[in-house]
Formats: structure tokens, C-alpha cells, sequence
């Protein structure tokens, strides 16, 4: 047995998975990043493992060529000599590698056998370490078999016959298990033969076999028309008339034909990539929550076409009023109180209801007390559901950030496939300045899910709030070919270009209600003159005075920072309540706002949000303060504070 340390780039993760399988089917512990736990710094969990390995795998692929974190860790496998390399497609390892001999997959693209399995195994098996104690206990046992007296022969095979006939009864059990739960088939078939209808079957078919579940054997995709039987079918139909994009989308139960979910999709005045990107990820949501049922021990069909509407509910509806989704979640768990599934996305409805109180809509207070008791309850039930952890997150202080980091943590331990705590975390750790392992859970959670517009948008701009804004350039226009035409796609380009890209294109994009602010925003990101920075200052001045100043808060100190004015960005930090100051901590930490870190005044500010105590006490320093240009060092200036 032989500890392996995978190491791949996240575009490669269809591959990776297999290839991790077939090599711990074969007896070795494998090691890859999904492994880490949640609140970990990355990069020292990753030396650790790359410390016990005794074999590193290196996939090769024209990803990872690209990839800093595959070099790195390739170079620490070669320069500890446990370097075996993979190439798939054809690509040619890097300088520096090409002297190793290479294991060549060929064109696998994940599906099926791994090639070269064997060849590869043994060659892990060479790195292993010898076993000398095991090699000995193994003469030992037989002496003592040899040595054994003939008179206990008949009890030998009583006992072996008691033995078989338990081995008939696993059998039995396990046959019967493996026909229950055997990998459920899912169907996507259009209604009706017109050809919109057929066209709407096969962008969902493709939509939803991006889904990492099938990459992870937990369901198969199937095309409804190829015939084969399912346990779910998804039917499809276009309905637009008159150029209003429309359609129809239906669950049905395969082997019973029965109808357990239906929705129809309208999208007025917008376009037909709108229509398809809301009806897929709403289908993913769907599914998602039928199989979840299913893996719980199932729902009376009744129940089940409740939930099914719940989650529907949750994957398109605004977040305005989320009071119809808690209702009818709660007439879910009232009657089935064990179904965790309902109870997570009661919790996460909740949070929500609490957020929008901490905004003035409802009543805070009787939201916090619902969102307690129902934590509460919850817990009985399980307390390691995540959505526990993300709802106890939500009513921690703001200035609890090793609290949330480590309940985090535990989270991603107990379900390490959940995009929802990929995403906590990753906001978690943007909010301490550990820009590079935020970015890190951003690209989990993108993968996990990836018919989240969301995951999406938030992995490209923590790409760019850590630095790499030519990565984050490359990861839109992937976006773009993906999700071409559609409301999310504008809302991303808009995000991305307002702060880090072309003033021009966020111009193009933005949204109805920018306002004139950041008009002049963008005139002066676009010429970097002193009379267009001095019109936004005159901006900022003007709202530094009215009574909800807070609301202008981010925007202010976000530009002022961007454009040097530290005094007068550390002047608005100063007259704002800790507690907001805290909530937007990630804004200190982006970029562009290095100006404003590169004062020594900025440690004072990380004092009195409780910032400086979390990296003292943890060890966990910010991203910025390894930076070589920084004219103080963090330890120092934040003993002077104390």
C-alpha cells in the first residue's frame, strides 16, 4: 500500500476522480484536493500531504501546463524522487520534466477503464515502501496452520460451514441492497416532435451532463429517446409564440409514469438563452432534490411533489420574500420530521428571511428567533448538516472570523461535495484577506455546481480580487461560450469590468440604475486623470454627508483606495459602526486597494475590527503581508498595537 498524492488542474477533475478510484480500489490511500478540510491553509495542508506521500502523480494535460500549482507540485515530486507523470491528448510535459519517463493515457477523457492501469499501478507499487515485518507474518500464520493437531478437525469444519452458510446470508443481503440502490437512470426527452422542443431537450441534456454527480457514479444521463428505462425522465416542450420565449418542463417517476413535478418557463421581453439558462438550472436543482429524496429512503409522492416544488421554488425565485418556500418546508418537516433534505433548505430560507431583517424587511428579531429554534431542531435530527453550520455562520458576530472559519471548516469535512459550504468558506476567507485560499474554495464550489451562474461570477471575480485578473479574463470568456446571451452573463461582465476590466465594457453593461457616481467612476478609471479622480472625490464628499452615508460605504472607500486617497478612505472607515466596517472587511483586500493596505495606519483598522487578534491568534496572516513591496511588516506593527 503506497500513499499517492494526485496532482491535476480543476479542468481536468473528470479524470481525476477515476483515476483516484481505480487507484484506491487497487489498496493505495490517494490524496487529492478535494481532501482538504474547509478552513485549512491550503498550501500548508498540501506540503504535508506532498510530505507523506510516497508516490506523486502528475496529470498532464494542456490544463495543467498552464497551472503554477501543478509545476509546484510536480517540482516537489521530482526533486523528492516520487515523480510518476501522466499525459493525456498528446501534450508534452514542461521543461524540466520531459527526462521522466511518462505514462500515456491517450485520448481517455475519464470514461470507461483507466488506459495503462497496470503499468501505472506497478509503478506506484515501486515507490512503496518495503514491508519486512509483513513479509515475515506471513510464514508465521502458515507454520502455525501445519502445526495444527488432527483432533480439531471437526470443529474446524463446523465452524466453516457456519461460516458459509453467514456468507450466504451477506450474499443474499448484499444482492438485494445493490438491486435497491443500484446508480439511478435519468432521461431527458423532448414532449413533442417539433423541432424548438427537440432543440430545448438537447441544451438541457448537455446542461445537465455537466453535473459533477456523474463524473462521481452517484446517477447516469440517458437520451429519453434512445428508449431505455428510467427512474426519472425530464419531458421538455417549447411553447413561445409571438417571440415571447417559453417551455415546459415535467418530472416524471419512470417506472411508475407518474407526474411528480411541472413548471412552466416564460421570460417576457428577455431571450431565449434566458429561458434555457433558468430552465436548466432549476431542472438541476429539481434533480438534485429527487435524488436526495430518493438516497433518504423516499417521500409519500405527495410530500415528494411538495419538496420537488420547494426546491424549484428556491433555484428561481427572488430572494424577496422567501415567507411561501419556510411554509412550505415547514409542512414538510411537520409531517416527515427525519427528512433532512427539507430541513436544509428550511435553514437556508431562513438565513435568508434573517439577512433581509438585518435590512429592514420583517421583523429581525422574530426572524432570529425562528432561525434558532429551527436550528435547534434541526440539530436533533443531525447535527452535522451543513446547512446548521451555514445558518449558525449567519447569526455569528461579524467579527467572529475564526469562529466561522473553523465551524466551516468542520462543514467541509462532513460533506467536502457541498457547493453551499465551498462558497461560505470561500466569502469566509476573503473576509480574514486570504485571497489565494478563497479562490481556492471558489473554484470548488464552481465545480461542484457548475450550472450556478452564481459559483460562476464568484470564482471569476475572487480570481481577480486576489491578482490574477488575466485568469479571471480567461474564466469570463469561457462563461461567455457557455451561458452566451443571458441575463447572468451580463450581471458577470458588469461585476468584472466595473472594478478590473474595460471601463467601456462595464459602461455597456451596466445596470439601469447605476447612477451618475458611477458614471464618473468609470470616465475616470478609463483616463486616470487628476481632474476625472477629482470629480469622483467631489462625489464621495456628497454622500459622506447624508444620514444613510452606509449604504455609499463600499463604493466610496472601494475607489478612494483604488485611487490612493487613503486619508480620506481611512476618514469614511472611521465614521462607520465596527459592525459594518467588519461586514465588508473582503472589500479591504481586493487588489486595487493596496494603496490603502500600504499604509501602517491600515493595521489599526484591522485592530479595531478584531482582524489583528484573528491572525495573532491563529497564525493565519493575510495574503498582502508576504507581499515584498509592503514598507512594514504585519508581526511588527501589530505588536506595536498590541
Amino acid at each position: 500500500m503506497a500513499n499517492v498524492f494526485l496532482s491535476y488542474d480543476h479542468d481536468d477533475i473528470g479524470l481525476a476522480r477515476p483515476l483516484a478510484a481505480a487507484l484506491e480500489k487497487a489498496g493505495h490511500i490517494v490524496w487529492y484536493d478535494r481532501h482538504i478540510q474547509g478552513g485549512a491553509q491550503y498550501s500548508r495542508k498540501i506540503e504535508q500531504a506532498l510530505d507523506e506521500a510516497d508516490a506523486v502523480i502528475v496529470l498532464w494535460s494542456a490544463h495543467s501546463l498552464d497551472s503554477p500549482w501543478v509545476r509546484d507540485e510536480a517540482a516537489e515530486g521530482r526533486d523528492r524522487g516520487k515523480l510518476i507523470p501522466l499525459t493525456v491528448a498528446g501534450v508534452t510535459p514542461p521543461m524540466g520534466f520531459r527526462q521522466f519517463q511518462t505514462i500515456d493515457l491517450g485520448g481517455w477523457s475519464g470514461r470507461g477503464k483507466v488506459p495503462k492501469l497496470t503499468q501505472l499501478i506497478e509503478a506506484v507499487e515501486g515507490q512503496a515502501p518495503d514491508g519486512p515485518e509483513d513479509a515475515e507474518a506471513a510464514p508465521r500464520t502458515r507454520r502455525r496452520v501445519v502445526a495444527e493437531d488432527d483432533a480439531g478437525a471437526s470443529s474446524r469444519w463446523m465452524k466453516l460451514a457456519a461460516i458459509a452458510a453467514l456468507l450466504l446470508a451477506i450474499g443474499a443481503a448484499v444482492w438485494w441492497w445493490i438491486g435497491r440502490s443500484a446508480m439511478p437512470v435519468v432521461a431527458v426527452a423532448a414532449a413533442d416532435p417539433s423541432p424548438r422542443s427537440q432543440a430545448a431537450a438537447g441544451d438541457l441534456y448537455v446542461k445537465l451532463g455537466s453535473l459533477a454527480q456523474i463524473g462521481d457514479g452517484k446517477w447516469q444521463l440517458v437520451d429519453g429517446q434512445a428508449g431505455k428505462r428510467a427512474d426519472l425522465e425530464f419531458r421538455t416542450s417549447d411553447s413561445g409564440a409571438g417571440g415571447e420565449p417559453r417551455a415546459n418542463l415535467v418530472l416524471l417517476d419512470g417506472k411508475r409514469d407518474v407526474l411528480l413535478w411541472s413548471r412552466e418557463f416564460a421570460v417576457p421581453g428577455g431571450a431565449l438563452a434566458d429561458l434555457r439558462q433558468q430552465l436548466s438550472l432549476t431542472a438541476g436543482r429539481v434533480l438534485g432534490c429527487a435524488l436526495e429524496a430518493r438516497d433518504s429512503g423516499g417521500l409519500k409522492t405527495d410530500l415528494l411533489k411538495r419538496f420537488l416544488d420547494a426546491c424549484a421554488i428556491a433555484a428561481e425565485a427572488s430572494v424577496d420574500d422567501p415567507s411561501r418556500l419556510i411554509a412550505i418546508l415547514r409542512s414538510i418537516v411537520t409531517a416527515e420530521l427525519d427528512f433532512t433534505p427539507a430541513w436544509s433548505l428550511l435553514l437556508q430560507a431562513d438565513a435568508i428571511a434573517y439577512d433581509l431583517g438585518d435590512l429592514g424587511v420583517g421583523d429581525r428579531g422574530a426572524l432570529e428567533r425562528a432561525l434558532k429554534a429551527d436550528i435547534a431542531a434541526a440539530k436533533k435530527i443531525d447535527p452535522d448538516m451543513p446547512a446548521v453550520t451555514l445558518a449558525e455562520v449567519t447569526l455569528a458576530p461579524r467579527t467572529d472570523y475564526g469562529g466561522a472559519l473553523d465551524r466551516l471548516s468542520r462543514a467541509a469535512t462532513n460533506a467536502p461535495n457541498d457547493a453551499r459550504v465551498q462558497a461560505a468558506l470561500s466569502g469566509a476567507l476573503l473576509q480574514v484577506g486570504r485571497m489565494e485560499d478563497a479562490l481556492r474554495a471558489a473554484e470548488l464550489a464552481a465545480k461542484l455546481d457548475p450550472l450556478s451562474p452564481t459559483h460562476e461570477t464568484s470564482l471569476i471575480l475572487a480570481m481577480a480580487y486576489a491578482g490574477r485578473v488575466d485568469d479571471a479574463r480567461r474564466e469570463l470568456d469561457r462563461f461567455a461560450r457557455q451561458w452566451a446571451g443571458t441575463g447572468a452573463l451580463r450581471d458577470a461582465m458588469w461585476a468584472f469590468h466595473l472594478r478590473f476590466g474595460d471601463p467601456d465594457v462595464a459602461q455597456r453593461f451596466a445596470p439601469h440604475e447605476a447612477g451618475e457616481g458611477l458614471r464618473i467612476y468609470l470616465q475616470a478609471r478609463r483616463t486616470r486623470s487628476a481632474q476625472d479622480v477629482g470629480r469622483v472625490i467631489e462625489v464621495i464628499e456628497r454622500e459622506r454627508a447624508p444620514a444613510d452615508r452606509h449604504r455609499a460605504y463600499g463604493w466610496a472607500v472601494y475607489a478612494l483606495g483604488e485611487f490612493g486617497r487613503v486619508d480620506e478612505a481611512l476618514a469614511w472607515i472611521a465614521e462607520m459602526p465596527t459592525e459594518k466596517v467588519a461586514k465588508d472587511a473582503y472589500l479591504l483586500f481586493r487588489a486595487p486597494m493596496a494603496p490603502l493596505r500600504a499604509d501602517p495606519r491600515f493595521m489599526a483598522v484591522a485592530k479595531r475590527i478584531g482582524l489583528l487578534g484573528y491572525w495573532q491568534k491563529s497564525g493565519e496572516w493575510p495574503d498582502f503581508c508576504t507581499d515584498p513591496k509592503l514598507p512594514y511588516d504585519c508581526r511588527t506593527e501589530g505588536q506595536k498595537l498590541g
